[in-house]
């Protein structure tokens, strides 16, 4: 299954690609695009391109903002007229929890700008959750 990874307003992209290709193969995934976003407006115009292409879709930043630009923020207002099926917290002892929120076969995976945060998140239930897809 192809995958995009979207990077907002992330500092350490090299480092957190190079984390999420590991565990990629565990979760029965293939990157298909990682494309960067650092304005709301991009986010947004980013997450609609990803999922018209694929159906899981992780983003990296923009957790630790906490105004407008706070990623849960805009995905929450994004969101408000839909009805996800899930939505989880990927809890995080470290540092700033992610998020996952699936709607429908389409899967959004919100983790921090920290490669082993996020390393650490995407081990265990979460590789076992999206090998289940």
């Amino acid at each position: 299954m192809n995958c995009t990874i979207i990077y907002y307003s992330a500092r350490k992209t090299s480092f957190c690609e190079k984390a999420l290709k590991k565990c990629f193969p565990e979760m029965g995934l293939t990157l298909d695009t990682a494309v960067f976003a650092t304005q709301k407006r991009g986010l947004g115009d980013a997450l609609i391109g990803a999922f018209a292409k694929t159906d899981v879709v992780f983003t990296v930043g923009g957790l630790e903002f906490g105004d407008s630009r706070a990623i849960c923020e805009i995905v929450s207002q994004a969101a408000a007229g839909s009805e996800p099926t899930l939505c989880r917290r990927l809890k995080n002892d470290s540092g700033d929890d992610g998020y996952l929120i699936r709607a429908g076969k389409q899967l959004l995976v919100m983790l921090p700008d920290e490669p082993e945060q996020l390393a650490q998140m995407t081990r265990g239930a979460l590789t076992a959750y999206i090998r289940s897809m």
